[in-house]
């Protein structure tokens, strides 16, 4: 699963929170994205970056998961699941 959320309303930070390896390897290849904290005994990397507008980040958030983002009205988080590490998605 991935999350996206923005930092502070107004401002162009955007976190992206993740817990697929592929999905954290992909940001890392990635200029815009700065790695901010990663977990020690887990699976979780949670990356910043910046976006002037907020349909922007949505278009980046589609990109790395292929997927349309789903908001949460009660967190206000975007998510995604994370179809890109599964096994179909590898060649023969």
């Amino acid at each position: 699963m991935i999350y996206m959320w923005q930092e502070e309303r107004s401002q162009p930070y955007y976190r992206f929170q993740t817990d697929d390896k592929n999905l954290a390897n992909k940001m890392k290849r990635r200029e815009k994205f700065k790695l901010v904290a990663s977990g020690v005994n887990c699976n979780l990397w949670v990356y910043v970056a910046t976006f002037s507008r907020p349909d922007i980040a949505r278009k980046a958030f589609k990109a790395l998961t292929g997927n349309k983002p789903i908001f949460n009205t009660k967190e206000e988080i975007f998510q995604s699941p994370s179809n890109y590490s599964r096994a179909e998605n590898y060649a023969a």
